[in-house]
């Protein structure tokens, strides 16, 4: 076997899967309704223009269906997001919307699906999936204790939670991309959905088989590739990219954090404490626009130099 043609054609079906017939000018009868008619499909009750007699590629298709593997199922929507992420959600946000199942649907259905599967296993009764080793007292040990029991009691949740943060920073840092360049907002949310999506499946292979290290890895690998074939940077620039984006997206749920903290503090009348927390929100702030200027103006440099 020629791994080397093989791994060609696997990277070629990655970038186009999916092959569509031209608009057929033959006459045709439709064996349901017998209209006669030219095209792909009957105009009148939609059945595809060569329907006929049951062969082997018959069953084939049947047994592919019951299984949930024909296009636009929901499994076969997850399958591509494991084998071709990037490529796929590219599709879904450039417009080929006939090759995904509905993704906000998708969504949903993992995570009732993902709830499901914590009740199985009782990954709820885990401690310490979100852990701290913060070394403070009184009542900012008692509200990170809330929140983190919080975090701890909603894993699930909480992935699909820090995936959204990452909108604003995949927004700039990604911004001049070769591949997909000038994404908007919207997109964004649909790129982070079907993220979510992927990585509610990996939390249920972690609650199945309890193996985090190899969770984890695939993780990486899943984010990397994703990125990579969404957005068409070389290994290292894809690289930099997410480290910076995950960073700011980091910095972006400290900054909210800190303003539920400011809100509590506010509510419980301690006003000097909320001052200070304040100053150090603002300094967090900062640190949060100058590294999605710096990236972004870094984007804007090489994407002039590539055109140049």
């Amino acid at each position: 076997m020629d791994f080397k043609k093989a791994y060609a054609r696997f990277k070629q079906w990655q970038i186009d899967p999916f092959e569509y017939k031209a608009e057929s000018q033959v006459l045709h009868v439709c064996n349901n309704c017998g209209n006669k008619f030219t095209g792909n499909y009957c105009p009148i009750c939609s059945q595809k223009e060569n329907v006929g007699i049951i062969t082997w590629q018959s069953v084939v298709q049947s047994v592919v269906e019951v299984w949930g593997l024909h296009n636009r199922s929901l499994l076969f929507s997850v399958v591509q997001l494991f084998l071709r992420p990037g490529y796929f959600i590219s599709d879904y946000i450039s417009g080929k919307r006939q090759v995904s199942f509905p993704p906000v649907k998708m969504l949903v259905i993992m995570s009732l699906l993902g709830v499901f599967v914590d009740l199985l296993t009782g990954a709820n009764d885990i401690v310490g999936v979100f852990d701290y080793d913060f070394d403070f007292e009184g009542d900012k040990m008692l509200y990170l204790d809330n929140a983190f029991e919080w975090m701890n009691a909603y894993p699930d949740l909480m992935s699909v939670i820090m995936l959204s943060y990452l909108i604003i920073p995949i927004y700039f840092i990604f911004r001049f991309a070769p591949r997909n360049p000038h994404h908007t907002l919207p997109q964004g949310f649909f790129i982070q959905v079907f993220s979510s999506s992927a990585f509610l499946v990996l939390n249920m292979v972690y609650d199945v088989t309890s193996m985090g290290g190899f969770v984890f890895v695939l993780s990486l690998v899943l984010i990397y590739f994703t990125y990579k074939q969404l957005f068409g940077y070389d290994s290292w620039g894809t690289l930099w990219r997410l480290i910076a984006s995950f960073t700011a997206a980091i910095l972006l749920a400290t900054i909210m954090l800190w303003v539920d903290y400011c809100i509590h503090l506010y509510e419980a009348g301690m006003l000097g404490t909320a001052m200070d927390v304040i100053l150090f929100e603002l300094l967090t702030i900062g640190v949060f626009i100058a590294l999605l200027w710096v990236c972004h103006h870094i984007g804007k440099t090489t994407a002039g130099k590539r055109t140049a």
